[in-house]
């Protein structure tokens, strides 16, 4: 679906690549399979090119708490503005283009939870990437991967929520 506003092209998900080379897919998966039943979270960085993203690198955010489940946030706001100076920060200080924050899903579900929609809500426009772990003894096995949800209520009633899929490439 491509929005236009004063005659700005306001594209989402669709019409854009993302791309992680191998080893970083399987580095942030295997994180997220260590700390499995658990959820954990960082940043994933990536450099923009004409129509297509590269992750470049990630950070696991210290976890205080190890939680199994999703939880809201102490405090709307201050989430948001920590979200804003952390992205800030990082592309100043990285020198990236793209800053998303990611967060696993122990249970392999790679849907939106709903404290996903209403972060994502409350935030208006974003990106919030899952990280599925490997879980082998799991039935089904459980494999690996990494998917993106891109969602904006900025210029709509109706949210735009897309699906954006990582392609894993080779170095």
């Amino acid at each position: 679906m491509t929005i236009k506003r004063d005659g700005e092209d306001m594209s989402g998900a669709k019409d854009f690549r993302y791309l992680i080379p191998e080893s970083l897919f399987k580095e942030i998966t295997q994180k997220a399979s260590e700390e499995y039943p658990n959820i954990i979270h960082g940043w994933l960085f990536a450099e923009r090119k004409e129509n297509f993203g590269i992750c470049t690198k990630f950070i696991k955010n210290p976890d205080l708490r190890k939680n199994k489940v999703h939880v809201k946030p102490r405090s709307w706001m201050r989430y948001k503005k920590s979200k804003i100076y952390n992205m800030r920060k990082f592309k100043a200080e990285l020198g990236v283009d793209i800053v998303y924050m990611w967060h696993s899903h122990p249970s392999g579900n790679e849907k939106l939870h709903a404290i996903d929609k209403r972060i994502l809500k409350y935030l208006s426009n974003g990106v919030m990437i899952i990280v599925i772990p490997s879980v082998p003894n799991k039935t089904p096995e459980q494999k690996a991967h990494l998917v993106g949800w891109y969602y904006d209520k900025r210029y709509t009633k109706k949210p735009i929520i897309e699906k954006m899929v990582f392609e894993i490439i080779s170095e």
